[in-house]
């Protein structure tokens, strides 16, 4: 592996165990200069690594309920209807969730609000990321977008969602 696909793991590490809003895009690129299949294996190992680490932390914020975290910490009731919602988090769904662009956070949730075990979730999502980054860095490698234009639709879609999560809380 070279020092350039190396640097692509840590960032979908990075990205699984926090937020994951830089999957795409760094999927996207990593596919310019690797192979896709490589991006799919190897950089969708990292992101489920990634992603246990995450779970890991969100259940811990769910159960301990720090002071620090109340801010971010969802209100009781979106717990339960992401638990309504989903009753049960289950591994192929999961699998299912991780291999489309579906934001999966309420999935996430009632991983962690049930104490789904973790390795089992990093499987998931490893399994459900292999498709999934194969395409985006098959797109990558076709398309060969330059880097500004992978980050300017990256943050066309983050403001389209923005704008989209205000006007669903003023209807609400």
């Amino acid at each position: 592996m070279t020092g350039s696909f190396l640097l692509v793991c840590l960032l979908l590490f990075l990205d699984g165990a926090t937020i994951g809003l830089a999957t795409n895009p760094i999927v996207i690129a990593a596919g310019k200069n690797h192979a896709p299949w490589l991006v799919a294996v190897v950089g969708g190992a990292f992101s489920g690594l990634g992603s246990m680490v995450q779970l890991w932390w969100l259940g811990w914020i769910l159960s301990a309920r720090p002071a620090w975290a109340q801010r971010w910490q969802p209100s009781e009731e979106k717990v339960k209807a992401a638990i309504g919602r989903h009753k049960n988090a289950s591994f192929l769904a999961l699998v299912v969730m991780r291999a489309t662009p579906v934001p999966d956070l309420p999935l996430k949730i009632v991983a962690a609000w049930t104490r789904y075990p973790v390795a089992l979730y990093g499987l998931a999502v490893w399994l459900g990321a292999l498709p999934y980054y194969y395409v985006l860095a098959r797109i990558g490698k076709w398309v060969n977008p330059p880097l500004w234009a992978i980050a300017a639709a990256f943050a066309v879609l983050f403001l389209a969602a923005w704008i989209w999560s205000r006007v669903r809380k003023r209807a609400a």
